[in-house]
């Protein structure tokens, strides 16, 4: 069996990004990893619980157990997977489409909703990029089990948005080829699990990285230093990647290409199109 840990940074209110990011691996290497970890943190005299990236990420005194935590996950046979997401863009587009973006189905007889979203949650958009992209690394007829470090609230639509994807058809999923890989979600407390910690060093890192290159307006920025480490055993460049106003705006053309038409959304359809010309 197959497990992925992610964990999220900017979810809160007034961040400029959302990212999440983890790693997946077998159970057996994530075991050899959580030995791994607990010794740095021993040497270090730093307690399970009291791990928390952003509050140890600028202390110059904790550098060292921070580099040799990243050497532990790069020299662990687990694979990174990250999306993010620029907060401004997302809510840019029409409520409609931030719904359709988050997970709302629409109907193959009508071309309407037929679900809600979520359409003030960006997270949803890299969350479902991230599951997809780790169910096409798994082998056919194995599954692969996710773990959170989410609140409850947020939890609460993402066991939704598992039970939909596993059996609804929406048109984005209609190409998810993988997605009966898709195991069953669950979410453990970050302070009693060593795997989520990985991924909230990961994501953080990657929240910092994705607030550069976009101050830079550089996409092409490369990441370094303790984020370089943790992504040395990344399988493909496209499995650490941010999503801006025109990536959005192509996947939503694609959809469209997909869906055949969609009446009521002919404003959304040009919005869309702009992303291609």
């Amino acid at each position: 069996m197959l497990e992925a840990y992610f964990d999220e940074s900017g979810i809160h209110d007034g961040a400029a990004m959302c990212v999440i990011a983890g790693y997946f691996g077998y159970a057996a290497q994530w075991r050899a990893f959580e030995k791994k970890w607990l010794k740095v943190l021993g040497d270090h005299n730093t307690r399970l619980a009291d791990f928390h990236a952003t509050d140890l990420i600028d202390s110059y005194r904790h550098q060292p157990m921070l580099e040799e935590l990243a050497e532990g996950i790069a020299t662990s046979a687990i694979y990174p997977v990250s999306a993010g997401i620029v907060v401004a863009d997302f809510l840019s587009l029409s409520e409609k489409q931030r719904k359709f973006m988050t997970g709302a189905t629409i109907s193959e007889k009508t071309h309407k909703l037929i679900t809600s979203g979520a359409p003030n949650r960006p997270y949803f958009v890299p969350f479902q990029l991230c599951l997809r992209k780790t169910t096409d690394y798994t082998e056919p007829g194995r599954k692969v089990n996710f773990f959170f470090g989410l609140d409850k609230p947020m939890s609460k639509y993402a066991r939704i948005m598992f039970k939909q994807i596993k059996t609804q058809g929406a048109y984005t999923q209609s190409v998810w080829h993988s997605k009966r890989r898709l195991g069953d979600p669950a979410f453990p407390f970050a302070k009693e699990t060593p795997q989520l910690q990985a991924a909230d060093l990961y994501a953080h890192l990657t929240y910092r990285h994705m607030l550069e290159r976009h101050q830079a307006n550089d996409w092409d920025v490369p990441p370094t230093g303790l984020l370089l480490t943790c992504l040395r055993n990344v399988k493909s460049v496209n499995d650490h990647v941010f999503l801006n106003k025109l990536c959005l705006q192509l996947t939503l053309a694609q959809t469209y290409v997909l869906a055949g038409k969609w009446d009521d959304h002919k404003d959304d359809q040009a919005y869309a199109k702009t992303g291609t010309e």
